[in-house]
């Protein structure tokens, strides 16, 4: 069974205080994929403006722990608080505030980038057209808005998915591996967005083979890493 690292040296980059107090606590959790473990003891907190990097090679329960902080999926053991509530009791309040985007996209491939973004602003109850073109032009997809997803390429399709999180504005941002097929200029696109999140003092959990380099994410990142 994978043991569990976590790191203390990003924890003490990023200071809880008074003014930010403990919103996402994890407490002794266990994950599972059918009778075999994958991680136990699991305990970490974050506040509001940080970021958690959860590395791990391929089936050490990466993807497993993530469903389990969006409500997904049940710990085996252990518990997850959301403002301090058990989010199996605060389910509601705990869905609306945090966007989970896993590894597929889940766009509609015969619909345009500003259609699909359209039925994803609405199903949130959002109807600001200006948030929508906003989002388009941070993403760095105002000129392909028009196109038909089918005929986008991989590394748009994944910016225009994670323009789910920028019309839901939630809190709790939840990301597997949110620069996979992404180029560099993508990346830095990416980074911006989740800089300015934890800047308005929102929560990121992400999974990624590859190291946070930009070093206003590394200030506010805690690391869990499953091994």
């Amino acid at each position: 069974m994978p043991s569990l690292n976590t790191d203390d040296h990003a924890n003490s980059e990023a200071p809880q205080t008074s003014a930010t107090p403990l919103t996402l606590e994890v407490e002794s959790v266990e994950g599972a994929r059918g009778d075999r473990i994958l991680f136990s003891g699991l305990s970490f907190s974050l506040a509001r403006g940080q970021l958690l990097h959860i590395t791990g090679p391929n089936g050490s329960g990466k993807t497993t722990l993530l469903r389990i902080l969006c409500g997904l999926f049940t710990p085996t053991e252990g518990m997850v608080r959301w403002h301090g509530h058990d989010i199996r009791s605060s389910a509601s309040t705990h869905r609306r505030e945090c966007t989970y985007i896993g590894h597929r996209d889940g766009l509609k491939a015969e619909l345009s980038a500003l259609e699909n973004l359209q039925i994803n602003a609405r199903m949130y109850g959002c109807r600001d057209n200006k948030l929508i073109d906003d989002s388009l032009r941070l993403l760095g997809l105002w000129e392909f808005q028009d196109i038909v997803v089918g005929h986008l390429s991989a590394g748009q399709r994944r910016r225009l998915a994670l323009g789910r999180l920028l019309v839901k504005q939630a809190i709790l941002w939840i990301l597997d591996e949110p620069f996979t097929a992404i180029d560099v200029d993508g990346r830095g696109i990416i980074e911006a967005q989740l800089i300015s999140h934890l800047q308005r003092d929102g929560i990121v959990v992400l999974t990624s083979h590859q190291a946070l380099s930009h070093p206003r994410l590394r200030e506010r990142c805690v690391t869990v890493s499953l091994q």
